[in-house]
């Protein structure tokens, strides 16, 4: 397998590249700034053949053409995309909000996944059984946004999120003539920078799980939305 992650620095796109490797994979780790991913590039060190670190700023569009070429240049094809690049910062509701802080937070976690998924669609394309992976969250859920246990403050996350699975059913779509599944998945509460230490679960649990879903989707399933245990997630 040949796998594109996003955001693999650290947390959840770090342990995707962690266990893709102990599956023999050549993982193209994509980071924003490489030379202050220590952990990445201490995996790296350890398994340099199956490993390459990309340079990529995901809001970026010559980043984005830039690390195009240079993935272009050591294969011919992917099986695998995982748009995991995204930020969550905490906003404290209505009268708090400004212009800047939601264009970022949309243009990392709604605009750059679809330019991703545009830039490397020819090398998905030409892959083996391409899957495209959209980390989404349950807070981007419309139906669990009724729910009263849903986080008080995290509107302009939740929406980007919801942007997000729009962009999944469109873009499934898209790519189903050319046999490619694209599915969101929450990853579940995970202890990382961005779920924090109360979390339910590790990055491990997490991802482990997230690959058991990859790994039996078929293309009768691209559109859909699951959590990291393979459950259907409600739009």
């Amino acid at each position: 397998m040949k796998a594109l992650i996003t955001g693999a620095n650290r947390g959840i796109g770090l342990e995707f590249v962690r266990q893709l490797i102990m599956r023999d994979a050549h993982v193209f780790a994509a980071c924003r700034n490489p030379s202050k991913a220590g952990q990445l590039l201490k995996l790296q060190e350890d398994s340099p053949q199956q490993i390459s670190i990309i340079k990529l700023d995901v809001t970026d569009d010559k980043s984005l053409s830039d690390s195009h070429n240079l993935v272009s240049s050591k294969t011919n094809g992917l099986d695998l995309l995982v748009n995991n690049a995204a930020v969550s910062p905490v906003d404290k509701g209505l009268g708090t909000f400004d212009s800047s802080t939601i264009k970022s937070i949309l243009a990392v976690n709604m605009v750059a996944p679809i330019l991703v998924i545009q830039q490397f669609a020819q090398l998905l394309k030409k892959g083996e059984h391409p899957r495209i992976v959209n980390i989404s969250s349950g807070l981007g859920s419309l139906n669990r946004a009724s729910e009263s246990s849903t986080k008080k403050y995290a509107s302009i996350y939740s929406s980007s999120k919801a942007a997000l699975n729009m962009s999944t059913i469109q873009m499934a779509h898209e790519l189903a003539d050319h046999k490619i599944i694209v599915v969101s998945i929450t990853p579940g509460w995970v202890k990382t920078d961005m779920g924090g230490p109360n979390a339910d679960i590790d990055t491990n649990e997490s991802v482990s799980g997230m690959l058991q879903v990859i790994d039996y989707i078929q293309l009768e399933d691209t559109g859909r939305f699951y959590d990291y245990t393979g459950k259907t997630i409600p739009w």
